[in-house]
């Protein structure tokens, strides 16, 4: 009640949104952006904030060393937590992850799926925004690769291309590509460009993927699956413009409220900064954001 887009605004450069619901609150991993040197990796660190209801942010504190962004979801595997992420901006960027047992102290980064940088199709040889979902016994990992592609109009740019490994591993050593010869999803018409920032939820009787479509004209989009491995594309979510976001918006992260589905959002301003809104859904299909 009383909440107003944006819902956290700050000095630094609010990127990529992880929400992970906690007793009281919720604990938010984010990318935080520290000045205006955005290659530099002094810039950017792995951060985590708590807040009770959106309305003000606490401990907010760093997980990471620098030179490390895009949290995905944070899981629980094997008697820890796992926390998703990737080198960056140093090339070339690698998948890492760190561990905790209580959600407070949390791992020096560590390496894993290195072999995803090498997949036929993944020209750039670069692995960006991991997104984890436990199936039972197996962990799956979503992860974008980039390559050159021609769009309609015959003009080469590049692309980001999503991939799909899964592990039953507990030490995450042993994984299984299933888009080894090409990617899940990405280059196509209506997203020349490609996709990013994946966010994988159950929803009903089947799995809801929303996600970055597109890079120079970035909106979100819609995907479902009975099985976690194919998926049908069910086109771009309608989302109503703010000025918050008025110059860009993206990287997503969904998660169960009540009856419904509460987002949060990534949104980028005419003076390019980057803060976080909150939207809502009875459905996770049909988005409304809080009033500016």
């Amino acid at each position: 009640p009383g909440l107003r887009n944006p819902v956290w605004v700050s000095t630094d450069n609010l990127r990529d949104p992880s929400v992970l619901v906690v007793e009281g609150g919720y604990q938010i991993f984010y990318s935080r952006l520290v000045g205006p040197n955005w290659a530099s990796p002094d810039s950017w660190t792995i951060a985590r904030a708590f807040t009770r209801d959106f309305s003000r942010f606490e401990d907010i504190t760093d997980v990471s060393p620098k030179g490390y962004a895009s949290p995905g979801d944070i899981v629980p595997w094997h008697g820890r937590w796992l926390l998703p992420y990737q080198s960056y901006p140093a090339q070339p960027t690698r998948l890492c992850v760190s561990e905790s047992r209580d959600l407070k102290s949390w791992s020096a980064p560590r390496v894993f799926l290195a072999e995803a940088a090498e997949l036929p199709w993944n020209t750039y040889r670069r692995v960006i925004d991991p997104t984890f979902v436990v199936e039972g016994d197996t962990l799956h990992c979503y992860f974008v690769g980039s390559a050159d592609v021609t769009d309609v109009a015959g003009k080469k740019l590049r692309a980001n291309l999503l991939g799909h490994a899964i592990t039953r591993d507990p030490a995450l050593a042993r994984w299984e590509i299933l888009s080894r010869e090409a990617p899940l999803l990405g280059h196509s018409a209506t997203a020349p460009d490609g996709v990013e920032n994946v966010m994988v939820l159950r929803t009903g009787d089947h799995w809801t993927m929303i996600y970055s479509e597109g890079l120079a004209r970035q909106r979100l989009a819609l995907a479902t699956s009975r099985d976690l491995r194919r998926w049908t594309l069910e086109g771009p979510i309608a989302v109503p413009r703010q000025k918050w976001m008025a110059r860009k918006y993206g990287a997503p992260f969904v998660w169960r409220d009540g009856n419904g589905w509460r987002m949060i959002l990534m949104g980028e301003n005419d003076q390019r900064r980057t803060t976080f809104g909150l939207l809502s859904s009875p459905d996770g299909r049909h988005w409304t954001p809080l009033p500016e």
